[in-house]
């Protein structure tokens, strides 16, 4: 669905925001658990889990880790019988820009990105974990592949002129017309292509690759994270890393799931409003 800034109702509260998303969290999970399929809560919603039992304050969305094959095996389940009335996308359909991970739409909801100019429908982040080469020589190689591709994928879409910093916006405009011309779906190929290469049943290490949080200091031991536990998240428990400390902090810093940051970064850090769909 090609969204417009004509397709922008009636804005939303981060209040009613939060409680859409949560509906669309607990379809997920419940989804998962009737039919088998892994799944982690992540990122922020982690640690909102173990510090709040709910959402950080300041934060705004809900991610996911998901093993590779339980995503797979997702997309089958969705292909047959859906998941509530929300839309499973692969970021390999290339539907939406800027969408490297896989997500769950909610496409009554319209996401306009005010830094870089696009418009999505209301969704959960669902992380792919795979499988991390065996050396560390090759873990660092792999991330800065990825981040070589990560960059031609945010040169090449989006607003010309569009980044956090101004720094970022020049390089941006620079490098555009190569980023264009290798193409964004060419170059998203590529990204997949390096996060597949490791099956995650074979390796010892695994973890995410993908944007945002793609960072190889979130390795961990496979048999270590998928160990069954649970936290609570907004009145219902859900599935969490078996060692999701030993995950977290080397991500987001020691006691980071008991002690609050400083107050200068307890800030939301997407610049974007939701909106009621509406046909344009």
């Amino acid at each position: 669905m090609k969204l417009t800034k004509a397709n922008l109702g009636e804005s939303v509260n981060i209040e009613e925001t939060k409680k859409v998303m949560i509906e669309m969290l607990e379809t997920l999970a419940e989804v998962c658990e009737k039919n088998g399929i892994r799944y982690y809560l992540d990122g922020g919603t982690l640690i909102g889990a173990a510090r709040h039992k709910g959402f950080i304050p300041w934060d705004d969305d809900i991610d996911i880790m998901m093993p590779k094959p339980d995503l797979l095996k997702l997309k089958k389940i969705y292909q047959q019988t859906g998941i509530g009335r929300y839309k499973l996308s692969d970021p390999l359909d290339c539907e939406y820009e800027f969408a490297e991970c896989w997500r769950l739409y909610n496409e009554d909801y319209v996401v306009e990105n005010l830094s870089v100019g696009t418009y999505k429908p209301l969704w959960v982040d669902i992380e792919p974990m795979v499988g991390f080469p065996d050396t560390q020589k090759e873990i660092e190689k792999t991330f800065t592949k990825l981040r070589i591709y990560r960059s031609l994928l945010q040169c090449s879409a989006g607003k010309i002129w569009h980044g956090s910093t101004l720094a970022t916006k020049i390089y941006h405009f620079l490098m555009r017309p190569i980023a264009k011309i290798i193409g964004y779906n060419r170059t998203l190929h590529r990204l997949e292509k390096i996060k597949d290469r490791y099956e995650f049943e074979d390796k010892e290490f695994v973890g995410n690759m993908c944007s945002p949080v793609a960072l190889w200091r979130g390795k961990v031991r496979r048999e270590d994270y998928t160990q069954p536990n649970q936290l609570e998240f907004e009145g219902r428990m859900y599935s969490v890393p078996g060692n999701y400390i030993d995950y977290l902090e080397p991500l987001y810093g020691k006691n980071c799931t008991t002690e609050l940051p400083p107050p200068e970064k307890r800030v939301t850090v997407h610049n974007q409003m939701t909106y009621r769909y509406k046909e344009a």
